[in-house]
């Protein structure tokens, strides 16, 4: 028979789960959306090893990818589509697991790198890629586990395991200190849990491809020293800071779309 203190381990083990199930799933929104770009094509569901993933691809020849970050779609990249378009290049989009029209559950970085080599392997060939946010880092994973690129730019992209991040995260949530103590030494024992810890640092130094990292100094989410710390990791690569366009905007802004979609073709330099 359970003693008293076993039955209330269990409840606090129970509330802390819940507690972080909460705050590293992705929500939902009640209707997925498209960008407007994306609006005449249907789109192709990709089996991954994640479950089934939603992409689109613009145009046949070597594609740029593009990856949304965290509680965000396909929509985000309307404009980026648009300045690759017009550069003529052909745009592959997709919705990560858990996220926009995707199908299947969400995973952590590693597992939504598995997707996205998948779609990248059934939708192929793509030669440059784009990310914002979480998905810089599942880019990275990605390309860590065998993606190929040619060139990269990595837009706001976050450090995770960030420990005062992640207390932050739960705290945002009202949970009491005592909790969210408890609630971290649960997350210890759940390396699949989302927003798991990843080590893009030490990935950073293995990569290959040409990149470039842009951060706005008003990111409301991610300290632009992240761009900075990830640049001196990843050999070669450059830093664009710019203000005033915080953290998801800076994604959208046609100036930054258009050095982008010039920098992933060799036209030019973010920097």
């Amino acid at each position: 028979m359970a003693s008293a203190d076993d039955t209330r381990n269990a409840a606090l083990d129970a509330e802390a789960d819940a507690l972080l199930d909460r705050a590293l799933s992705p929500k939902r929104r009640a209707r997925a959306r498209l960008a407007e770009p994306l609006l005449a094509l249907d789109p192709v569901f990709v089996e991954t090893p994640e479950g089934s993933v939603a992409a689109w691809r613009t145009a046949p020849g070597p594609a740029v990818l593009l990856v949304h970050g965290w509680e965000d779609d396909n929509a985000l990249w309307g404009p980026m589509i648009d300045a690759l378009t017009a550069n003529g290049r052909a745009v592959l989009v997709l919705d990560l697991p858990g996220h926009g029209h995707s199908q299947s559950a969400f995973a952590g970085p590693e597992a939504s790198a598995r997707a996205i080599i998948a779609v990248a392997s059934a939708l192929g060939p793509v030669d440059a890629v784009i990310g914002h946010s979480f998905g810089c880092v599942a880019l990275t994973a990605a390309l860590d586990l065998g993606l190929r690129a040619e060139r990269a730019v990595l837009i706001a992209a976050p450090i995770p395991g960030d420990a005062s991040a992640r207390v932050e995260r739960l705290r945002a949530l009202g949970a009491p200190d005592a909790l969210v103590d408890h609630a971290l030494r649960r997350l210890a024992d759940r390396p699949l849990a989302p927003a798991a810890p990843y080590d893009v640092l030490a990935a950073a130094a293995r990569m290959t491809a040409r990149a470039a990292f842009v951060h706005a100094l008003d990111d409301e989410q991610c300290p632009p020293e992240n761009a900075r710390r990830l640049a001196a990791a990843w050999p070669g690569a450059a830093v664009l800071y710019l203000d005033g366009l915080g953290h998801r905007f800076i994604a959208q802004d046609a100036e930054v779309a258009r050095r982008a979609a010039d920098f992933v073709d060799g036209f030019g330099e973010m920097v």
